[in-house]
């Protein structure tokens, strides 16, 4: 299914992944609960150089459990939020999975952060577990 395409609510960004996600899975860390509204974002993990994207979007930086800076990047206008970016790994770039124009081929293979996930979001699809960021 490569390239991946997605975009904002109301069109005004639009993106191109010319590769394959290196790893999809579901953030339960609060600021991913804020910013989505939801109890946790679905997210593909990709290489930011095989990452394309036109349209006005707006940023905010948050420091980040490694103590450097994530940036959360969304469109200018209807405010859906795309984009995140990590000093820690510049390389790679997470996209919100559910922002591409199909996303049921995808196949989330783990659950991040779940210290903070929800008492009442019942994890029951079998996919590891892990505490905090990514440990493959």
């Amino acid at each position: 299914m490569t390239p991946y395409t997605g975009g904002c609510l109301c069109g005004g960004v639009r993106y191109k992944v010319s590769e394959p996600p290196t790893h999809t899975f579901y953030c339960h860390c609060t600021d991913c609960q804020k910013e989505t509204g939801g109890p946790f974002a679905s997210e593909i993990f990709v290489r930011a150089e095989a990452v394309s994207v036109t349209g006005a979007m707006d940023y905010y930086d948050v420091i980040g459990d490694s103590g450097k800076r994530v940036r959360r990047e969304r469109c200018h206008r209807c405010g859906s939020p795309l984009v995140t970016e990590f000093d820690s790994d510049p390389t790679f770039i997470c996209i919100k999975a559910c922002s591409l124009d199909d996303a049921s081929g995808l196949a989330p293979a783990c659950h991040l952060y779940v210290k903070s996930k929800q008492p009442w979001d019942a994890i029951s699809d079998g996919l590891p577990q892990y505490q905090g960021d990514m440990e493959w």
